[in-house]
């Protein structure tokens, strides 16, 4: 890129500070070259990432905890080593990037020349579906019908963790034993004499604790263990995430790690991929020394603060590491594994059972990792109330996780999903879902909580949606999907909003829906016959509990049975649907449509 990137500029536009002048500043800027305009993207989406970690106390926490990063100078030290350099420089912008988010945000339209993305929002909304009985309607007309999440304990800020697996476990205090799916409040400890363990961090960083082990849940980005082992896998969304240990620490620079205490509080830190940044700590957990970088494997072993760390050889079966769902051939050769898979749900391969009777009831549906989906992001529903049963034979004699259309439903830990999307859904209604007197419509996916969020706002992202319509356009066993985007002069806006004609209880069907915010196109297949196509206009990306089963906060519970689900974080290609479309109807015997028309239907709409 030629010119500078005009900060000063950026900065002004986000703070809706910009006169008119600016304004053709900025313009002039974002035309004179072909990367200009990318670049001023990648900032704001840096900007908006920061903001959504911000509004989390996220990296509040990282930031106040560590005073010496947060406050280093942006002016490289030709005689401080690169990776020093470079940790300083990315602390001070996110140092930076704090400043100007923590400032209020503008909620009406800037004075002056509309934004380029006001603009393409503002146009967005005349081709909108507007409806007035939708979501925020139904609300209003029906509060009966509303409820805050009854998810057990509620979910707030207060939350730092989900406790999301357990394997052969010996609590030190049985007393103190916690269930599979149970909040992890700030404080939280889990003392195991055996076992392991699966710790959720609302951030996204998974640790693994491995009896015997006693750990604390600090709070969303920090984890103490007095002693025992941990192993970390953190996702970009949680770059930061920090584990602190009776003599050490370790910051996570996007990693796969390890954390060994014996009983004399010695440390020992073991890379599995990425780098870290540690340091030594004292037992009031002062800060002492430099920040050292350990690298993919490699390890380090702190045994007094006033002491250098000492190079070990790193072993990794200390560890637990994570156990992955055995994907079939069949599903290997078919499902893409660079598409940016962000959730896999399977009822042959990833069901856990609750323990009590009866035993057909759901905790947990594990997230199956495969291909570029490396972080798990189970559905849970510790309320045995709500829990979902497992029929075996279900779905064209394949087993199914069968909702009952008044209490069930499961909700995931916090999943970032992106702009573009594509869903796929094996299911099928249950009689229930005819029953007399439906005037609302169910949901089988919804993007939105709990703690859900209300989206007041056609510039805020949006909520994607899979069920009936909800109010005006009811009709049982009509399925499909849409965009929830906000509400616009007092009415709910839906857009990209398509549905299948009445499908009736007992018919399995394989629903893709596709949504190419990049193109402006989205698609409703259903058995893999292109349902309709309609304009996508509307950022859908966010970071958010999916509820499977039910809407987000409404009492609107899917009565039938879902087979698989898969999200993934890309509008996938023509052939890539395909694919996966005919793995899904291989495997549970449901006949699809001729692919050669829904394949030339989708390839124009992805070209248009």
């Amino acid at each position: 890129m030629a010119m500078s990137a005009p900060l000063d500029l950026f900065n002004q536009y986000v703070d809706g500070e910009l006169s008119p002048a600016d304004w053709e500043l900025l313009e002039a800027w974002i035309s004179a070259e072909p990367g200009n305009a990318k670049a001023f993207l990648d900032w704001m989406a840096l900007q908006a990432w920061t903001h959504d970690a911000l509004r989390g106390h996220l990296l509040q926490q990282v930031l106040s905890e560590e005073p010496p990063l947060a406050c280093a100078a942006l002016k490289p030290d030709a005689k401080r080593p690169a990776w020093k350099t470079w940790a300083a420089v990315a602390a001070s912008i996110i140092a930076a990037a704090s400043y100007y988010w923590m400032q209020p945000l503008q909620t009406n339209e800037p004075a002056g020349p509309a934004a380029p993305v006001a603009i393409a929002a503002a146009g967005a909304a005349a081709n909108a579906d507007v409806v007035d009985t939708a979501d925020a309607g139904a609300r209003n007309a029906n509060e009966q019908e509303m409820t805050e999440p009854n998810w057990p304990g509620g979910l707030s800020d207060s939350i730092a963790a989900s406790l999301t697996g357990l394997r052969h476990c010996v609590w030190q205090d049985p007393a103190a034993a916690i269930g599979i799916g149970r909040q992890l409040h700030a404080g939280s400890r889990i003392a195991l004499e055996s076992g392991v363990a699966r710790v959720t961090f609302e951030s996204g960083a998974e640790a693994l604790l491995k009896g015997p082990c006693d750990f604390i849940v600090d709070n969303a980005m920090h984890g103490t263990i007095r002693y025992g082992r941990v192993s970390v896998t953190a996702p970009k969304r949680a770059y930061g995430f920090r584990i602190r240990a009776p003599n050490a620490e370790v910051i996570d620079l996007g990693t796969e790690f390890g954390v060994a205490v014996d009983q004399g509080g010695h440390s020992e830190v073991h890379v599995f991929s990425g780098e870290v940044l540690s340091r030594s700590v004292d037992r009031e957990g002062q800060q002492h020394g430099e920040l050292i970088r350990v690298t993919a494997n490699n390890a380090v072993k702190f045994a007094d603060p006033a002491q250098s760390p000492s190079k070990i050889a790193t072993n990794t079966s200390l560890f637990a590491r994570k156990r992955m769902a055995a994907v079939a051939a069949s599903a290997r050769e078919s499902v893409p594994s660079d598409a940016q898979l962000a959730l896999w749900l399977a009822a042959d391969a990833s069901v856990k059972m609750a323990k009590d009777k009866p035993r057909k009831r759901v905790v947990a549906w594990s997230d199956i990792l495969y291909g570029d989906n490396i972080s798990a992001e189970d559905a849970l529903q510790p309320d045995s109330a709500a829990q979902p049963a497992l029929a075996r034979k279900a779905i064209n004699g394949r087993p199914a996780v069968r909702f009952n259309g008044s209490s069930s439903y499961l909700v995931t830990t916090p999943l970032e999903t992106t702009d573009n999307q594509t869903i796929f859904i094996v299911c099928q209604f249950g009689k229930g879902a005819e029953r007399p007197g439906r005037k609302r419509g169910s949901q089988i996916l919804n993007y939105n909580g709990p703690p859900h969020r209300l989206v007041s706002s056609t510039y805020e992202p949006g909520v994607l949606q899979i069920g009936e319509p909800l109010a005006k356009k009811f009709e049982a066993t009509r399925l499909g999907g849409k965009l929830f985007s906000g509400r616009l002069n007092g009415r709910d806006v839906s857009e990209s909003e398509m549905y299948c004609e009445p499908l009736g209880a007992g018919v399995p069907i394989i629903l893709a829906y596709r949504y190419d915010l990049e193109h402006h196109t989205s698609s409703l297949l259903i058995n893999n016959e292109l349902i309709d196509t309609k304009p996508a206009l509307r950022p859908a990306g966010v970071t958010s509990r999916k509820v499977i089963g039910k809407h987000g906060f409404m009492k609107f519970h899917f009565a039938g049975d879902i087979g698989e689900l898969l999200i993934f974080n890309s509008a996938l290609e023509a052939d890539d649907m395909n694919s996966v479309t005919q793995y899904l109807s291989k495997k549970y015997d449901i006949s699809l449509k001729p692919p050669s028309a829904a394949s030339t239907a989708l390839s124009t709409d992805v070209e248009n």
